[in-house]
């Protein structure tokens, strides 16, 4: 994405929400999570994230599906604002993508996995447009003037990583993957693979958010030299 001399309002909300989704995302899954732990005796090595969700089981789950649909709500915004800032056709890809993936977000706190179908199909949707994201991030950071950091650029990369091994395992009959459920057990592929998707993901936003403020401050610098 490549910054354009416009107002700036925009750009702070990219930031913003940007932030904001990550901060909301992070602080519903360690609340779950500790919950969790609390309750359940479990090792995060074999429970899946989406897990935490389960208004049967998991204590906080409300929490967490609340989390999820602020956060996903506010990713969307930020992709919204991308749209109406960058012009050109590869920012905006990465922008309508993004918003699938806000809105992807949003579905998974709304239906949640006691609502199994849907979820599926939510989560999938998830996985699939997080891979196509990202893919389309890592082709913009090449491009001349973007505002891709090359810890976008790294995080991008373990996302799309993380996304194809997922993609990988999934069950495209039932759009599952197998259950790590043995109690035996103390690492589970699966769940590993999720838990390093979100927190990339989650961190990918902090980066995202960053980035962009520092280069709203190159620009408004440049701006105030070119007029002295």
């Amino acid at each position: 994405m490549s910054l354009p001399h416009r107002n700036y309002d925009l750009y702070l909300v990219i930031v913003f929400m940007s932030l904001a989704a990550a901060i909301i995302a992070a602080t519903g899954v360690v609340i779950a999570l500790i919950a969790e732990i609390q309750y359940m005796p479990v090792s995060v090595l074999t429970l899946r994230p989406d897990k935490l969700g389960d208004y049967m089981n998991s204590p906080l789950a409300i929490v967490f599906n609340l989390s999820l649909l602020a956060a996903g709500a506010c990713f969307f915004l930020a992709t919204l604002a991308i749209y109406f800032t960058f012009p050109d056709p590869l920012s905006r890809a990465i922008a309508v993508v993004g918003g699938i993936v806000g809105m992807s977000i949003a579905l998974m706190g709304i239906f949640p996995i006691n609502m199994l179908e849907w979820h599926r199909q939510v989560s999938t949707i998830y996985l699939l447009s997080s891979l196509l994201l990202h893919a389309l991030c890592f082709a913009d950071y090449f491009k001349p003037k973007s505002t891709m950091t090359k810890r976008v650029l790294s995080l991008s990369i373990l996302s799309i990583f993380m996304s194809v091994a997922l993609i990988s395992m999934l069950d495209w009959n039932v759009l599952d993957f197998v259950a790590c459920d043995d109690p035996d057990e103390h690492f589970c592929l699966v769940a590993v693979c999720m838990w390093m998707l979100t927190q990339t993901n989650i961190l990918w936003c902090v980066c995202l958010g960053l980035g962009m403020r520092k280069y709203i401050i190159a620009q408004q610098s440049f701006r105030q030299h070119a007029l002295v």
